[in-house]
């Protein structure tokens, strides 16, 4: 690993020799799951493991995400730790056809992963002051990543369109940043938003309605940012309630 990416010892020697016998253990465990799924992928492996592509993994990725999901908002630890392995599963298996392919595998998937975490946390790694707290810490990651992203290719920070929509509607707000505060901001809040909606309503067309619906739905979002709330969240509780 470069030099700027070095790590800081722990202070604590207990805590070093903890965390390294942890590192270890997990990472035999991956190494081990690694090796099961490139047999699976061998001649003499698994058809169905055979045929499968990064396409036909899409659909396995996105169920296996949701359901992690649902087993944190039951707070379900064992369905937790059950969802975490199905959906390391599916990044494992996309790592191993992009390693047949050439591409790469899982030793540089976690080495890219473990640099981002290196770099864009310096108050840990680095000679940055220590954050005086979580809101200190994420404008650091935001600065750092904003930087990053500036030097990609414009189509490298495109929102992905698998996302729910509320979550893609989070994401458009955040990066818009000081352009949501302001004028703008009471144009597009939530009352006059709900106003358009009658209107529309009493006007009887429904391209309009629905130009205005989704109006509501994104100041919606747009008020949830602005009191730290997370909709999506939000929304499964209220539909939860509800008994769905």
């Amino acid at each position: 690993m470069p030099a700027e990416h070095s790590i800081r010892p722990m202070k604590n020697p207990e805590e070093t020799r903890a965390a390294l016998e942890r590192a270890a253990a997990g990472g035999a465990e991956v190494a081990g799951l690694v090796e099961i799924m490139a047999k699976l992928r061998s001649e003499n492996g698994c058809p169905w493991d055979r045929e499968q592509t990064w396409d036909s993994l899409r659909r396995y990725v996105i169920e296996e995400a949701y359901e992690l999901v649902d087993a944190v908002d039951r707070k379900d630890p064992a369905a937790v730790l059950e969802e975490c392995g199905d959906l390391l599963l599916e990044v494992v298996f996309m790592a191993q056809i992009a390693e047949e392919e050439g591409r790469f595998g899982m030793a540089e998937v976690a080495r890219g992963i473990t640099r981002k975490l290196i770099r864009r946390h310096p108050h840990v790694f680095g000679d940055q002051e220590r954050a005086s707290d979580a809101g200190e810490a994420f404008a650091s990651w935001e600065a750092i990543k904003a930087a990053e992203k500036a030097e990609r290719p414009a189509s490298g920070d495109r929102l992905p369109q698998g996302l729910p929509a509320l979550l893609v509607a989070m994401k458009a707000i955040e990066r818009r940043g000081a352009a949501e505060d302001g004028e703008e901001a009471e144009r597009d809040g939530i009352l006059p938003a709900v106003e358009r909606m009658q209107a529309a309503r009493r006007g009887e067309d429904a391209e309009q309605l629905e130009t205005a619906l989704g109006d509501l739905l994104l100041a919606v979002a747009r008020e949830a940012r602005r009191d730290g709330l997370d909709p999506e969240s939000a929304l499964r509780n209220a539909v939860r309630r509800l008994g769905g």
